[in-house]
């Protein structure tokens, strides 16, 4: 349904979106990401709350993503997950 990734640019996005196997279905940072607000430190439990909250909306499953490094090279996924 929904993946908040931490992508600061663009480029970035785009090869998360590849690496993960986001297809064109799958809404990316309806929240606008890191390019809207990106606070150092926090920048990827911002993507969890964000994605908690498209779940606690109604959405059935959302993916978070935080990445540290200045080239994506540790790189964390969250699953979140609604009851129904």
């Amino acid at each position: 349904e929904v993946a908040e990734l931490q992508a600061a640019f663009t480029h970035e996005e785009l090869l998360l979106r590849h690496v993960l196997g986001l297809g064109e279905d799958v809404r990316v940072n309806p929240s606008g990401g890191a390019l809207r607000q990106n606070p150092i430190m926090a920048t990827g439990l911002c993507r969890i709350g964000h994605a908690a909250d498209h779940v606690f909306g109604g959405g059935r499953r959302a993916l978070a993503h935080s990445t540290s490094g200045p080239c994506l090279q540790q790189n964390l996924i969250c699953i979140v997950e609604g009851r129904r």
